[in-house]
């Protein structure tokens, strides 16, 4: 470990260039609106996801009821 953080900071200390590094493209930049819309979109999805499965939850549980499986009422 010593010889590691000697070798570094001699390669540090010798004044060698910079690797170059490529340049990021640049980022798309959205504004606020753009992303309270994105949430505000997700956010609709999951709620239609919610309201699916309660709704396969409810039928499951009637079908369960009326087999007679499930006690009444739960």
């Amino acid at each position: 470990m010593v010889a590691l953080s000697s070798r570094v900071v001699s390669v540090l200390d010798s004044g060698a260039e910079k690797p170059e590094f490529k340049s990021q493209p640049r980022r798309c930049r959205i504004s606020l609106r753009q992303t309270v819309h994105i949430h505000r979109a997700s956010l609709h999805q999951a709620a239609k996801l919610v309201a699916a499965l309660l709704r396969v939850a409810r039928v499951t549980a009637g079908l369960a009821e009326s087999n007679g499986s499930l006690l009444p009422g739960l």
